[in-house]
């Protein structure tokens, strides 16, 4: 390793981990004022308190980890700017991208580092945070009886909700849909909204599509249709309600791993259900880890584009905004993959892709 890179890797290390205490301190300050006032009105024990701050630093840590990455690289080279080192060693000959190598390279392990974190510990320590949360405080606090999207699977039948209000067995947006024996499509149920009182089921504003048993011949059954009908309401007996809670005992993906989620998937899949939300996950989790390294690529153009006097304030504030910058696109990239108007490789991967061409299309313009 030469003295540069050395030089370089070490002031970057220095202010990425300072940065990434600074930020952890704050997140967790405002967290605990934000709860604890839940907390001590529940009478939650000092001792279960801490385990829930304790429990929730492995994702605090992966979520300020891209932000401290990109404050340490506009404060490195701020500070550089100010005693005038980038033009010193643009004089002695030294590119713009030889001084980009370590911090970038460095990037690339943080970004492993966190996503090792993310996959093996975080999942398990979000779990235990969650149902402290959960489980003392906040099912006491939430006295909302509203679940929402419920996928429910049966003997020959499949049921998705919207929301179902377990207090007065209300229902909104129902897609119901019986199989034949042999797996084949026997009719399709489509409702605006209905209640679930008594063991039956009663939907207003039906649209039913029986569709055409088969025949067994394969040039026949592949013209094979359906019938469209259309009933004001439409009652269904012996239909049992959703289990109570249902909805709320729904793993969360922030508490599988990788693997985790890929399992839950597949079974999803066999099970005939769209496990959209989930493949979203999974992408993001990839993607996500990435995010540290595309932050050194936005952030290194940034800083070099005041050689001199740079400004340190200035730097942690920029650092700022592409971060708030990045979490509104991420956002919105994952609401679009869940409502299924992009492909979960494309809701995931397209906030990355836009920050580095954004970043790729600054360094062009820095002179090297």
């Amino acid at each position: 390793m030469s003295i540069i890179s050395r030089y370089l890797g070490l002031n970057f290390l220095k202010n990425w981990a300072m940065a990434l205490v600074g930020f952890i301190i704050l997140y967790t300050a405002i967290d605990f004022l934000e709860k604890i006032g839940d907390f001590i009105s529940h009478d939650i024990k000092t001792k279960t308190i801490l385990i829930f701050f304790a429990a929730q630093l492995p994702k605090v840590i992966v979520l300020m980890a891209p932000v401290a990455t990109v404050v340490a690289v506009m404060v490195t080279l701020a500070v550089m700017a100010r005693s005038s080192e980038i033009v010193a060693f643009k004089a002695s000959g030294v590119s713009l991208y030889r001084l980009s190598a370590p911090i970038a390279t460095i990037g690339a392990f943080i970004c492993l580092g966190m996503f090792m974190m993310s996959d093996l510990v975080a999942p398990r320590a979000t779990a235990i945070a969650n149902e402290i949360w959960q489980g003392q405080v906040k099912d006491r606090l939430d006295t909302s009886t509203v679940v929402h999207d419920i996928w429910l699977k049966g003997v020959r039948q499949v049921q998705h909700l919207d929301s179902y209000d377990e207090a007065d067995g209300s229902v909104t947006g129902i897609t119901l849909v019986f199989v034949n024996e042999d797996g084949s499509l026997s009719r399709r149920l489509e409702a605006d909204s209905g209640h679930m009182i008594d063991g039956q089921l009663r939907l207003n504003d039906v649209m039913e599509k029986v569709y055409q048993p088969r025949t067994g011949d394969p040039e026949m059954d592949q013209f094979a249709g359906f019938t469209v009908s259309r009933h004001p309401v439409y009652i269904i007996d012996d239909w049992p309600a959703p289990p109570t809670g249902f909805g709320r005992a729904l793993e969360n993906s922030d508490e599988m791993s990788v693997a985790q989620l890929w399992r839950t998937i597949d079974r999803l899949t066999a099970e005939g259900f769209g496990p959209v939300r989930q493949r979203v996950d999974l992408q993001f989790k990839f993607s996500f880890a990435l995010l540290s390294l595309i932050m050194v690529v936005v952030g290194l153009p940034i800083g070099f584009w005041k050689e001199k006097g740079g400004s340190i304030a200035l730097g942690i504030a920029l650092g700022l905004v592409l971060s708030f910058a990045y979490l509104i696109t991420m956002e919105l990239a994952r609401s679009l993959g869940y409502s299924g108007l992009l492909p979960p490789l494309i809701a995931a991967w397209l906030p990355n892709m836009i920050f580095f061409l954004f970043g790729a299309y600054l360094f062009s313009y820095v002179r090297q």
